[in-house]
């Protein structure tokens, strides 16, 4: 057998083989990938499913909880172009009851990168799984076109708003404050939101806040309750923000 010969031979059984291992990497049983990966994760919290069904490049996992947290379904497709780029390119969906988020999610060594994330989550369930100190009332709703991250710079990139509409919040029972809209932006590193109120909102709210990956935020913020708004509101306020001589509120905060 000649040396071209040879070489033909041994490059059409390593794409044979190629293909071969692709294939069985494709057709993989997502639950036995679970196991394995179950196996050897060092999560600083518990995560538990239910069923997993489906293969390793497009599944689903029901009952997923974290910790005492339930989660619901969470459902994926591998994106194969993006690991032409050197990245995990994934398509997810996650339910639980009337709430829902899908998002396409490209993951690289030192980098991360969602667009398309659209969605609704009720405040009460944020309040739940973040264990917050107050009951919170109404509904977020999320359309945000591009958040971008990596190790070196932080947020470079980051476009879209948060809308929380009927907004309630505190203790012993939530107080109405309105309609919010929060848009998204970048700025050295921190991912920073533009807040502004509804034409009708109890409470008037104008200002940004940032948050940075190294933990350091910020909170400046001017705020004016209206004449419907709730007595205890006004108290509230006069505890967490300083009263200005034209009647509003500025909260200012920083901090790691």
């Amino acid at each position: 057998m000649t040396r071209q010969r040879t070489k033909r031979v041994a490059g059409g059984l390593v794409l044979l083989l190629a293909v071969y291992l692709a294939t069985l990497l494709y057709l993989f049983p997502a639950d036995v990938a679970w196991r394995i990966a179950e196996a050897r994760l060092d999560l600083p919290v518990a995560v538990s499913t239910g069923a997993v069904t489906g293969r390793l490049w497009n599944g689903r996992a029901d009952a997923v909880r974290v910790d005492r947290h339930q989660l619901g379904t969470v459902t994926w497709r591998v994106q194969p172009a993006a690991l032409l780029r050197g990245r995990v390119g994934i398509t997810l969906g996650w339910r639980l009851a009337d709430d829902r988020v899908d998002a396409r999610v490209r993951v690289g060594r030192r980098s991360a990168e969602a667009v398309d994330v659209r969605g609704g989550v009720s405040a009460g369930r944020i309040q739940e799984w973040f264990d917050l100190p107050l009951l919170l009332e109404g509904r977020f709703t999320l359309d945000l076109r591009r958040l971008k991250w990596t190790d070196a710079a932080g947020f470079e990139e980051a476009a879209g708003a948060v809308l929380w509409a009927d907004a309630a919040g505190g203790l012993p029972r939530p107080i109405a404050l309105g309609d919010y809209a929060a848009e998204l932006d970048a700025a050295e590193g921190a991912l920073e939101a533009r807040i502004e109120s509804g034409p009708d909102s109890p409470l008037e709210v104008g200002g940004s806040a940032a948050w940075h990956p190294s933990g350091e935020y910020r909170v400046d913020l001017d705020l004016r309750p209206t004449a419907d708004a709730h007595r205890n509101l006004v108290a509230t306020l006069d505890t967490i923000a300083q009263r200005q001589a034209d009647g509003h509120y500025r909260l200012r905060l920083t901090g790691r």
